[in-house]
């Protein structure tokens, strides 16, 4: 079982025809979460998912919608039947909402709802001809940003912009804007050694063009109820944790004009201990995005990786000494309230130096960690909460974060670790 971790979503683009057959095909739970999408929506997306064509997927409309439902079906598959848990959850652009509606702040069918929407409001801006985006591989995203930025202070009625438009690593950025300008800044960093690849949009997606859909995307999240997190969401925008619900429909509402800096989500991730993620949607594009990183990614839809996910599911390693190691830590940190001697020996020190004692063989030995000896290590600290007399609401919120740092879907012989995240991760 994968210890701490995170789980990422695509964006669009990772789109593709046949996305979600074969896991379908595999595994209930996502043939029947894709066909929640098509009740919701009131078409087949499935078939569209399944067979194309790609003309038609590819359409933004039918893309996001399609992204997330694989998402979610991916998520449902990873949670409920390989029993993992999130430490912490990110996305993409469309990818964070995917995020969010796994994290339970958004219902299924209506976030399915919400990006068909988001994505009828973008292939409406598409549909103008506002302007173009490409990729730029090489230099440095600062870099980028400077010659974009001299390109669009050259005019001063705001007809010739281009801005960065999504940071994806130190050595790939993406610029968004009018067709001329997104060609003049194209051609400047040629010049200077970058490889820059158009993009096939007619819309600057992630740019300040995008704000007559963003502000009708604001009135339509407006009306949508967000619930709370079960577990932290970064924002692609920011690269910080959503601290409360009310943050969701601004920050939404901005990832139409604002860039995405997917290096912030990685260092924050990697600022409080996660190395490992499982990408959940089509394709392997985060994880090759990372592949610099020094982070270690799973993708759902790399057939190796699904393999090792599902046994990794299967095997107890997470009864892990490091987990029982943590509870002899938290056991000698708590506060005591309690100065009865006879009490404290034998509801702190008899159980804490048994478990010390099976710590030590297990090292000795080499014995696997089974689950009785995880049981052995929560009962010591059970013990060590009642006598040292620790509130209840301190108890489970440390029970909590045990659970979440070790990627358990529970603790054995604990029914009240299960609380929602409460909006902070430090």
């Amino acid at each position: 079982m994968l210890n701490k971790h995170a789980i990422w979503f695509p964006g669009q683009g990772s789109q593709r025809v046949g996305m979600g057959k074969a896991l379908s095909a595999r595994h209930a739970v996502v043939k029947a979460t894709l066909e929640e999408a098509n009740e919701a929506l009131g078409m087949r997306l499935d078939s569209l998912m399944y067979e194309g064509p790609l003309t038609e997927l590819t359409r933004t409309e039918n893309a996001q919608p399609a992204i997330l439902a694989l998402g979610m079906a991916m998520y449902r598959l990873y949670s409920r039947e390989w029993g993992y848990l999130p430490a912490m959850a990110a996305g993409h652009s469309l990818g964070e909402i995917t995020a969010l509606t796994c994290a339970g702040a958004i219902t299924y069918p209506d976030a399915l709802r919400l990006v068909r929407c988001r994505g009828e409001l973008m292939q409406g801006a598409a549909a103008a001809g506002l302007g173009a985006m490409a990729a730029v591989n090489g230099p440095s995203p600062d870099h980028v940003a400077k010659v974009c930025l001299e390109i669009s202070a050259g005019c001063a009625d705001g007809s010739h912009i281009v801005v960065v438009s999504n940071i994806n690593s130190e050595r790939q950025t993406v610029i968004s804007g009018h067709q001329e300008a997104v060609h003049e800044a194209s051609e400047r960093l040629s010049v200077h050694g970058a490889t820059v690849i158009p993009l096939q949009v007619s819309a600057p997606f992630h740019s300040p063009l995008m704000a007559s859909a963003a502000e009708r995307f604001a009135e339509v999240l407006s009306r949508v109820s967000f619930g709370k997190l079960d577990f932290p969401v970064v924002s692609s925008l920011t690269g910080l944790p959503y601290g409360n619900t009310a943050e969701i429909a601004v920050m939404l509402s901005r990832g139409l004009t604002d860039p995405v800096n997917w290096p912030a989500v990685l260092a924050f991730q990697m600022s409080i201990g996660i190395a490992t993620a499982v990408e959940l949607g089509p394709g392997n594009v985060l994880k090759r995005l990372a592949r610099s990183d020094g982070l270690r990614v799973f993708a759902v839809d790399d057939k190796e990786d699904e393999a090792y996910l599902i046994a990794a599911s299967q095997q107890s390693d997470a009864y892990s000494i490091e987990l029982m190691n943590r509870c002899l830590a938290i056991a000698t940190c708590l506060r005591n309230r309690n100065w009865n001697a006879v009490e404290y020996e034998q509801g702190v020190v008899v159980p804490y130096r048994s478990l010390q004692r099976l710590v030590e063989r297990l090292r000795e030995t080499g014995e696997p960690v089974a689950e009785t000896h995880v049981r052995q290590a929560v009962a010591m600290l059970n013990s060590v909460f009642r006598t040292k007399g620790t509130p209840a609401e301190e108890r489970e919120q440390r029970l909590a974060s045990l659970q979440v740092e070790f990627g358990l879907n529970g603790l054995p012989g604990v029914s009240t670790a299960d609380r929602p995240y409460s909006g902070s991760l430090l």
